[in-house]
């Protein structure tokens, strides 16, 4: 038979263990689809983001295999904010990974280890395959005086931010979206300080809670087949400001 004492000390060492099984942990950023792709001597890095947490900020992209990385495409990378419950991506019509000296027998398909570093949740590792095709920087449809005309505004709502569009001359599609292009017809893309949050097939969207500081939103009207409505060289688009304390 134990003596009491330690019959004691296994009895709070069980309970303090279920407590700990049971706790809730906190949940983790993950970075999925990350590609490579040529742009040159450098390569261009897009990837998908899952905030399932808190607001955060996106601070670098690095490998080990290059001599020099950057967040481009943006003039706020000092500011990239990852709203609360979020799944923004870096891609080429918005914010993305730069890597220049990486390896010269960089093949189609090749995996390339990719460090994403954030505020809070530090540096995610995951892996870039290496695409053959070179990406550009996304094309722009002019419609000139046909274009279609875009208002927005973005207001308060709990803890994050509601985005509401006015738009004239156009129908947002989901159904369409990836088909030809029709006249007037297609989607919004949704950017914060040059990240891009998600896909618009309507007027209203939410942004969540964001870290404090100064944020722009931008909105730009899209064509089915993803090329940006344009009026004499312009996309089509919106902007707003919004200060978080």
């Amino acid at each position: 038979m134990k003596p009491l004492g330690l019959l004691a000390a296994i009895l709070v060492l069980g309970v303090a263990g279920a407590v700990f099984l049971l706790a809730p942990r906190t949940p983790e950023i993950t970075v999925t689809d990350a590609v490579l792709s040529p742009m040159g001597s450098s390569y261009a890095l897009t990837a998908k983001i899952d905030n399932p947490g808190g607001p955060d900020r996106l601070i670098a992209a690095g490998s080990a295999e290059a001599e020099r990385t950057m967040i481009a495409g943006t003039d706020r990378a000092d500011v990239m904010a990852i709203p609360a419950g979020s799944t923004p991506s870096l891609a080429m019509d918005g914010a993305h990974g730069m890597f220049m000296g990486l390896p010269e027998d960089m093949a189609e398909g090749r995996l390339v280890p990719v460090t994403l570093v954030f505020e809070n949740a530090g540096e995610i590792a995951t892996r870039a395959r290496v695409a053959a095709v070179e990406m550009d920087h996304g094309e722009k449809l002019e419609a000139g005086d046909e274009a279609p005309e875009l208002e927005m505004s973005v207001t308060a709502d709990g803890d994050g931010w509601a985005v509401s569009l006015e738009v004239s001359d156009f129908v947002f599609s989901r159904e369409a979206v990836d088909g030809p292009h029709q006249p007037g017809v297609g989607h919004g893309h949704l950017y914060l300080n040059g990240l891009k949050l998600q896909r618009m097939y309507g007027t209203e969207a939410r942004i969540g809670m964001l870290p404090t500081g100064s944020h722009e939103v931008r909105v730009v009207l899209n064509t089915n087949d993803h090329r940006a409505y344009a009026r004499y060289g312009q996309p089509v688009a919106a902007v707003a400001r919004i200060e978080v304390d």
